[in-house]
């Protein structure tokens, strides 16, 4: 037996490259998907052997993500505990204290997750298989979390860009309790967008011919295919990439106007110009941009990996270089841990008030 990467249902090759938070099997290495015609693929390591795969899913999955995700969840909830003693007069600790719970939601799923795909755990003497559990419980909600996380940051880096081009007016607009129906409201929408999921796939006592046990596990509609489509098209196409293409094109403004500020300050500094944008809006801009920049350095693979799945449907969980797909996608898990970890070390580093909370209360 041969534990591998396999699809939750039988889909095409052309959405293979939607279909990324799965499940693992363990099937026979001689065992033929249902919609592939040529089963070679199968004995093929592609670039990356089964071997090394297996190495980096203990090492990875098993060590260094799990570390990383527990750091991290406290990490987040000291953030947490910070905002909420420093209040939420101010619209961007509504965001970021938002951003901070949305971690805390991503890292401790992923945590779960990750246990659930532990050998010793899998194989422990459980009323359920693990593998199956963590689909609803652990792979989804992270990817939901994931998801608000990444339109939470490109709110925060789009509402900087507004304030340096319309200062006044957009404080009127984004008020505390305005930021605060957003913030809901982005939980609220995104949180919908995965429940479909919930409706195709159920939970009921089933059994493990590879295991020959009666466990709980999933079952599934009929229509379970359409509706996992129309979700992974949402969850892993539009929802990301307009995410990250909002973070980039934001970042970039920013970038280009806080580098302009510098030269006009220098510039004014002997003609005795008054600074149109306060000292705290440009600490709190450079922070944002720090924000930002991280978000984009750790979430830029996943979002190339997805790209090379559309150009190379092989790349893929079931495909012809499934064992480089999963040592890729491995390290994804811990570049996304660590934008959520290291948010930390911005805001004690960057802000005053928070670094003064902060010591007050560690």
């Amino acid at each position: 037996m041969v534990s591998i990467l396999v699809l939750s249902v039988n889909v095409s090759n052309s959405s293979n490259a939607i279909h990324t938070h799965l499940h693992f099997q363990d099937i026979a290495a001689d065992t033929v998907h249902s919609n592939d015609t040529d089963d070679t693929w199968r004995y093929f390591p592609g670039y990356v052997s089964d071997e090394v795969r297996l190495i980096f899913q203990a090492l990875n999955f098993a060590i260094v993500c799990q570390v990383m995700d527990i750091f991290g969840t406290a990490t987040n909830i000291i953030n947490i505990i910070v905002f909420l003693k420093q209040g939420f007069k101010d619209s961007v600790n509504v965001s970021l204290f938002a951003l901070a719970v949305s971690d805390v939601g991503m890292l401790g799923t992923l945590i779960w997750h990750n246990l659930c795909f532990n050998p010793l755990f899998h194989d422990a003497d459980l009323p359920f298989d693990s593998i199956e559990m963590q689909y609803l419980t652990g792979g989804w909600p992270h990817v939901m979390f994931t998801r608000i996380t990444s339109w939470i940051t490109a709110f925060i880096t789009l509402e900087r860009c507004l304030c340096i081009a319309m200062p006044l007016k957009i404080k009127i607009i984004f008020t505390p309790k305005r930021v605060t129906i957003i913030m809901v409201s982005i939980f609220v929408i995104l949180i919908a967008s995965v429940s479909p999921v919930y409706y195709a796939n159920r939970y009921g006592m089933k059994f493990f011919p590879d295991r020959n046990k009666t466990l709980l596990g999933l079952i599934y509609t009929p229509d379970r295919e359409q509706v996992e489509k129309v979700s992974f098209t949402i969850n892993n196409i539009i929802v990301p990439f307009s995410a990250f293409l909002t973070i980039l094109s934001c970042t970039i403004i920013l970038v280009v106007k806080l580098k302009n500020k510098t030269k006009w300050r220098q510039r004014s500094a002997v003609s005795g110009q008054s600074e149109t944008m306060s000292s705290r809006d440009q600490k709190v801009t450079r922070m944002v941009v720090m924000i930002s920049t991280l978000f984009i350095v750790c979430f830029t693979p996943i979002c190339v990996l997805f790209i090379g799945m559309t150009v190379e449907p092989g790349l893929s969980i079931d495909g012809k270089y499934h064992n480089m797909f999963f040592v890729v996608f491995s390290f994804g898990y811990i570049l996304e841990t660590t934008n959520s970890a290291l948010n930390i070390f911005i805001y004690y580093n960057m802000s005053t008030k928070y670094r003064d909370v902060f010591r007050q209360l560690f």
